[in-house]
Formats: structure tokens, C-alpha cells, sequence
């Protein structure tokens, strides 16, 4: 059976696909990017990832393949599970590979360890970009042809101006939803110091009879969210949530997105820099796929 033939056609369309007894293929929006190094320009793509707690059953996978090759549900998960132990079977040898999804393979102390292949782009808006190479060209050279030049560039330059309409899109939005945030928080702490200052003028002040203070600090409703992962069957979600909670996050499911799929945060926090500094430090430990979900992006 090619698995990965089916792993590939569902990734297209989803954002989680899970091979039962095995684990879960994650796909993550990455936005374009510039590669100093290598002096190339890359669209916009899903980043695949593998998480092997999410393993359980959720349908997707088996109803593909049973509709695919005509045949019932219960023969597709069959299938489904030979292959699992045929994967499970040469792991113990050397390294998997899931032709353009990437390369499972087992560490030293028996855990996954999965390679994303870069080849293919799971991203629909993204179809038909290819990565460009741009490098600085020599105005002095008189070897090139102005004519050749302008050929060979002609394509070059249609792409570039679609990568320019989708950065320019992708930074106007950063840029209105940043000054929206700075904006309401400017506005926030004025009415804290026009409160402040109504209450100096009306206080009356006893020094021979100071009654006791008790300050109650409110603290505010989480806004910022470090998602780990948003998945369609909610068993999944409520499955990540108590793993997130036996290693110590406040985790908890947040509502339903634009897509219909159920987020799963690893915390939740009032301050962009607090959830900011936790995405890093979740980035670097448990998932480097994680990122932030700003909730007033919803309203």
C-alpha cells in the first residue's frame, strides 16, 4: 500500500492527518522568506511535522483509502495496521522514509525522530511558486546581452511580482493588526491614569485614623495563546491537553477556528511579551511548531 500517496493527498487539505498506532503528520503555515546564505526567495508553504502522542484513530485516513481503492472501511484499517508494523519492524534497523513527507527514524533511547523533506510545497494558495534565486548582477560586466538578459528574466520578474503582492499583503496585515494592539493598549493605560487621578482629587485624607488597606489585583483574561495544534476530532485535542497538563502547562482547548478545527494552547497569556517569551521557550523544548493566537484577532 502507498502510504505515502495518501498521507500526501490528505496534507493537502488538512492540517492533521493521523496514521493510527502510529502518530500524527502536522502541517504549520510558514510565511515567505528570504534566504541569506543561499540567496534565495521561499513562498509561502505548510510545514510538515510528526507528533507520535497523537496516534489514535480519528477516520480520516482509513475513509481516504477505502474510498480510494473501493474497498470497506474496516479492510482499509487493516492495511492501515500491516503497515504500521512493516514501518515499526524497519525503524529497528534504519530510518523510514515517507516519500515527499520526510524520514522517521528512532534515537537511542527508542523515541521518534522525524526529518521533514522540503521537496513539495502542501500549501494550495502557494501552487505553481517556486523557490527564486536572486542574486546581485554586474552592471559592468558588457558580456551580458541587454536582449538574452531580459528573456531569461522575464519569468523571473512575473514571480517577483507575485512574491512582492504577497509580502507586501502579509506585512500590511502585521502592520494593522500591531498598531491595533498598540492602540487599544495606549488607550487602556490612559483610562488607568484618568481613574488614578479622579481618585486623588476625591480622596480625603485622616492621618490620625488610617484605616487598613487591602489592595485586590484582577488579573486580566489571557488574550495571547501558544497554540501546540488544531485538530478536527476533538478526542485528539482533549488527548494533547492532558499531556500538556502532566508536564506542568495550563493547557486548554480554545473555540473553533475559521477552518472548523479545535486549537489546543499550552498557556494563555494577558502580555504579547509574556506569550512571546513562553514561544520560544516552547520552541526550543517541546514543539518548534508552536505559535501564537492572538483571541481579539477573532472578534
Amino acid at each position: 500500500m502507498q502510504l505515502s500517496k495518501y498521507l500526501s493527498e490528505l496534507l493537502l487539505d488538512h492540517e492533521c492527518v493521523t496514521v493510527p498506532g502510529l502518530g500524527s503528520f502536522i502541517g504549520t503555515f510558514k510565511s515567505a522568506h528570504y534566504d541569506l546564505i543561499n540567496e534565495k526567495f521561499y513562498p509561502p508553504s505548510k510545514q510538515i511535522s510528526f507528533n507520535s502522542q497523537i496516534s489514535k484513530n480519528d477516520g480520516l485516513l482509513a475513509k481516504h483509502i477505502s474510498e480510494s481503492l473501493e474497498i470497506q472501511y474496516e479492510l482499509a484499517l487493516k492495511k492501515i495496521h500491516q503497515e504500521v508494523v512493516n514501518i515499526r519492524e524497519i525503524l529497528r534497523k534504519e530510518p523510514f522514509i515517507i516519500r515527499d513527507i520526510g524520514k522517521l527514524s528512532l534515537n537511542s533511547e527508542e523515541k521518534f525522530v522525524f526529518e521533514p523533506d522540503y521537496s513539495k510545497n502542501y500549501l494550495k494558495d502557494s501552487f505553481g511558486l517556486s523557490s527564486l534565486n536572486v542574486k546581485q548582477l554586474n552592471l559592468q560586466d558588457k558580456s551580458i546581452n541587454p536582449t538574452i538578459k531580459l528573456k531569461s528574466t522575464s519569468k523571473f520578474f512575473r514571480q517577483a511580482a507575485i512574491w512582492a503582492c504577497l509580502i507586501f499583503g502579509a506585512g500590511s496585515i502585521y502592520y494593522n493588526v500591531n498598531n491595533n494592539i498598540i492602540e487599544q493598549k495606549l488607550a487602556y493605560e490612559q483610562s488607568l491614569r484618568d481613574q488614578s487621578k479622579s481618585t486623588v482629587e476625591k480622596a480625603i485624607f485622616d492621618l490620625g485614623s488610617l484605616p487598613s488597606l487591602t489592595v485586590k489585583v484582577n488579573r486580566q483574561p489571557p488574550k495571547f495563546f501558544v497554540v501546540a495544534g488544531a485538530f478536527r476530532i476533538i478526542s485528539n485535542a482533549e488527548n494533547l491537553v492532558s499531556a500538556l497538563k502532566e508536564k506542568g502547562y495550563d493547557s486548554r482547548i480554545l473555540p473553533l477556528n475559521e477552518k472548523g478545527l479545535t486549537p489546543v494552547a499550552f498557556d494563555g497569556f494577558s502580555d504579547r511579551n509574556d506569550a512571546v517569551t513562553s514561544l520560544r521557550e516552547i520552541q526550543a523544548k517541546e514543539n518548534k511548531n508552536a505559535w501564537i493566537f492572538d483571541i481579539n484577532t477573532q472578534k
